[in-house]
């Protein structure tokens, strides 16, 4: 009985192993494999396998208050530093109500489409620094998700993400990191809760832009994308100011991107838009 109440628990329970058909894709694409569960010592229940996409996010940590121990009366608001939390997102249920005998081996192959707002990790031939994207199977018991295995995956850029960073880094710009982060633009067609950033360090044409945010929100015909410059400001700090293009798949061969890009930075650098 008490083995019982451990598997019902996830403790000595099933074990998951998944294998991955798809070591690389690109957003909208499509990931296959296969899950491979293993009985553990006793019969054990299962409510579901389902596998999603998973990717590190920073998100802020709330306002909270400082007490001022030399002043019990007076107490002060600070922030936290952001911290970076692991997401989920795209999941698919690959099987359903899954009844494992001890020592029993089944295999489950599935299919999981990659949503278009999918960070990419990998632009030209090489990965982007400080990106992570993975696919993770859960084993649902009782609720709860117990047994997890992770297998990271390559996310390659899409032509068009590929024609905008190329038109990037044709005016000077160097990039040098990119990260994800909670929050949402107005005006896009963002559907996650979280986006790609992916950050270039200053260009010698663009005097007054200290960095350049690229952020892509994908779609099956076309894409957004969002230029936030961190620009200086005099007697005031540092201000980001922000710039949407909406593009067309079909029409991206027919634009001069760095031209364009160049008209829209030229904006941002001045402190028009």
């Amino acid at each position: 009985m008490f083995k019982k109440l451990l598997a019902a628990v996830g403790v000595g329970g099933a074990e998951v192993d998944t294998v991955l058909g798809t070591p690389g894709v690109q957003p909208g694409g499509v990931v296959r494999g296969t899950v491979r569960l293993r009985g553990g010592e006793v019969q054990q229940p299962l409510d579901g396998v389902t596998v999603e996409f998973v990717t590190q996010v920073k998100e802020e940590i709330p306002d909270r208050i400082r007490h001022n121990y030399d002043n019990p009366h007076r107490h002060e608001m600070y922030r936290d530093e952001k911290r970076e939390v692991t997401r989920g997102f795209g999941r698919v249920h690959v099987q359903q109500g899954v009844v494992l005998q001890p020592g029993q081996v089944v295999e489950f192959p599935f299919e999981a489409p990659v949503p278009f707002e999918t960070p990419i990790t990998h632009y030209k031939h090489g990965p982007l620094p400080g990106m992570f994207v993975a696919v993770r199977t859960q084993l649902e018991i009782k609720g709860s998700f117990d047994s997890t295995d992770t297998d990271p995956i390559g996310i390659g850029a899409l032509p068009a993400q590929h024609v905008l960073l190329e038109a990037v880094e044709a005016l000077g710009f160097r990039l040098h990191h990119a990260d994800v982060e909670m929050g949402q633009f107005r005006g896009t067609r963002q559907q996650l809760p979280f986006h790609q950033e992916i950050e270039f360090s200053a260009s010698p044409r663009y005097g007054q832009i200290n960095e350049l945010e690229v952020s892509f929100f994908a779609g099956p015909d076309g894409m957004d994308v969002v230029l936030e410059a961190n620009r200086k400001v005099l007697m005031v700090g540092d201000r980001d100011v922000k710039n949407v293009l909406h593009i067309d798949y079909a029409a991206v061969g027919q634009v001069d991107w760095p031209a364009e890009l160049h008209q829209r930075l030229e904006g941002l650098n001045a402190g028009w838009v």
